[in-house]
């Protein structure tokens, strides 16, 4: 099933809603890491994973907005581990940059060693001692996540840091291990006021990650970067690259 379709503000009982809304998790990859200072063995920055956009049609867009302010998706990610859930972040797009060639917005969970920076992924030896490439992870179905109506109610104020699509893929720091299952939410969203105008509805697929393998990078023993980075692992610069 796809979100190729345009979704409709409908109204009943003087209360408007998003008819059938649906979204899902559509593909998963891992993101290799050549690390060692050769280069020679490969562990993982992470995964990443793609999610659909429900694109509403013009006329439910200009209603949301003249009516509520409302004019984005906010994405809240979870992470479920050992029965306890926590939030890893927001990230929301705006209506205007959904475009027909919007398919789904790409999103990186990363290792810590590699979230925080350009910089730190370049590092030959990762930092904190990462040396981690993982084993078995998937999708997994979620039973809560069919077509639903999400009815537009003011929720009040979101009491979080938020961060807008761009282009590029977003990234989730996962922390110094990624086991665990991560699920989606999305919700109407007022960016400039910061205001949730609906509840959060479940998006399909659950990023399940199941095993670690510890790498041997014997090149890198005692070679910490975080605090001192080797010349090697400059982030390369376009003047690098120019014809002397």
């Amino acid at each position: 099933m796809s979100c190729t379709k345009s979704y409709e503000v409908k109204t009943q009982n003087g209360i408007d809603y998003g008819a059938s809304l649906y979204a899902e998790v559509e593909d998963i990859v891992e993101v290799p890491w050549k690390v060692g200072l050769k280069r020679e063995i490969e562990i993982s920055k992470g995964v990443r994973f793609y999610i659909s956009v429900p694109k509403m049609s013009e006329g439910s867009i200009e209603l949301l907005k003249k009516k509520y302010g409302v004019d984005s998706w906010l994405y809240r990610f979870r992470r479920i581990r050992r029965g306890s859930s926590s939030t890893l972040d927001h990230f929301f797009i705006n209506f205007d940059n959904i475009t027909r060639s919007t398919k789904n917005l790409s999103v990186s969970l990363f290792y810590q060693a590699a979230a925080i920076s350009k910089q730190f992924r370049f590092f030959h030896c990762p930092a904190f001692d990462h040396r981690y490439q993982l084993g078995s992870f998937g999708i997994d179905p979620r039973s809560d996540a069919d077509e639903n109506d999400l009815y537009i109610r003011p929720q009040g104020k979101l009491r979080a840091h938020t961060r807008r699509f761009r282009f590029s893929p977003m990234i989730l720091a996962g922390g110094l291990n990624l086991t665990g299952k991560y699920v989606t939410e999305i919700a109407f969203y007022n960016s400039r006021k910061k205001e949730i105008f609906s509840k959060w509805h479940p998006v399909n697929g659950i990023v399940n990650i199941q095993s670690e393998i510890k790498r041997n990078v014997a090149s890198c023993i005692g070679i910490k970067e975080e605090n001192n980075p080797l010349p090697s692992s400059k982030v390369p610069n376009l003047r690098d690259f120019e014809i002397k």
